[in-house]
Parts: C-alpha cells; structure tokens; sequence
C-alpha cells in the first residue's frame, strides 16, 4: 500500500525556505515515481542542499540488524510518525532507486546528511510518515539508515508491501554513479539478500516496477552488470 500524498511575495528567509520545502514536498520522486502510464515530470528541487553544521560520522548502532549502516540518529531532525505507516509485511523484494534530484557528488557527512534530510522532509511534506527509503548511499559509499525497516517503506506505489528500499543518492540520468557507491549498493543487497533469505531474481530496480526513469540509465547499466557478474551474492 503507498502512503498517501501530503505569501509567495514574501522576501523574509524564513517565508524562502518554507516555500523552498513546499516545493520540494510537490515535487519529490519526480525522477523516481510514477505520474501515468507515459508521462515522466521533470524534477524541481533546489540547487543545493541546505548546509549544515559540519558533523563528525561516529560509529552509532543502527536498528536496521544490518552491519556498516550509519544509524539515523546522525541526520533525521525527526521521527517517524507511526499513525502514517504500516507494518512491514515478510520482507520479499529489494528496490534500488536514485532520487532524481539534482546531480550530487557529496561525500562530506554533513552535505550528504543534510540531503537525506531534504529527501525526509519533503516526504513528510506529503503527508508519509517518514522517509520513504529504508536505505541510502552517498558517493563515498557511506550507508544511512532511513525509515525502520519494522515500517512498510513509500517507495514504489502499490508494490511497497514486503520490499526494501535502497536510494542512491543523485541523479543517474545526468551522472554516473561512483565506484564507491556501485560496490556499497552490491555489498548492501548482499547483506540484506543473505538475512532475508531474498533470492537475486527479486532485487530489482524502480522503473522494472513501474513506467519512469528511476533509477537512471547509469545506475540501470551498473545493476544490469551487477546481476551478470554475480555481484549481488
């Protein structure tokens, strides 16, 4: 089941950034959802995501059970609404995304923090309980923990029920994915498929769901090259 969906004129900063995370909640997964049988919107984000305190990646356990994961305590500025989600069913599928915003090439934990916030707020911002994604990588090939993988994720209409979301974070139809990223999201699938007991021909990715262009052409080619070799365990 998907979740459901949640003065202008002004100069003054605070008016900006409420407008900006209006935006921003219009129109996430532009890149990455579904609008129609055949049409694919273009995304409108910010150019950049909001800067932060510089923050220092500590070693903090993550609920999620699986090992290397930052915990979210590092990033979320909230918690997960529990009225606004539902339970996970037995955990069947693995989905990998990009999220389709502006090209991102982060890999500093405060900018890369501060994005997965972004991505948090502007699905809160319609009206989800939490981020949508149970799992995201930035291009050091960092691992953030997103929502709990106990709460169904919001991240492939009608097919969320049992099925964990992975982002990769930035836009793969404008840039390729790093390296780092390319072995993480191989090395996360991994541990996910082996505690799962989740058989490769059940990762796929949000367009072999759906009619849209997620996760990107270039990310598409890398798990195409990803399930050739075997990569994914």
């Amino acid at each position: 089941m998907q979740e459901p969906a949640g003065n202008t004129n002004s100069r003054h900063p605070a008016d900006l950034t409420r407008r900006g995370l209006i935006l921003s909640g219009m129109a996430f997964l532009a890149g990455c959802a579904t609008s129609g049988p055949k049409k694919l919107p273009t995304a409108i984000w910010p150019s950049a995501s909001p800067r932060t305190s510089e923050i220092v990646v500590k070693p903090t356990p993550s609920v999620s059970g699986i090992t290397g994961v930052e915990s979210r305590l590092l990033w979320a500025k909230g918690r997960p609404v529990p009225s606004l989600m539902d339970r996970m069913l037995p955990i069947k599928y693995i989905t990998i995304h990009h999220d389709g915003m502006n090209p991102f090439h982060g890999t500093g934990a405060a900018e890369c923090a501060a994005r997965v916030e972004l991505i948090r707020r502007a699905h809160r911002n319609r009206g989800w309980g939490d981020i949508g994604y149970h799992f995201a990588i930035d291009a050091s090939g960092r691992v953030w923990e997103g929502r709990p993988l106990n709460w169904q994720g919001a991240h492939v209409k009608d097919y969320n029920e049992g099925n964990i979301g992975i982002l990769v974070m930035g836009n793969f139809e404008q840039q390729h994915p790093s390296s780092a990223q390319v072995s993480s999201m191989q090395g996360l699938v991994k541990k996910i498929r082996r505690k799962y007991g989740i058989p490769v021909t059940r990762v796929k990715t949000h367009r072999e769901w759906a009619s849209t262009l997620c996760p990107g052409r270039n990310l598409q080619s890398q798990i195409d090259l990803s399930r050739s070799y075997s990569r994914f365990g």
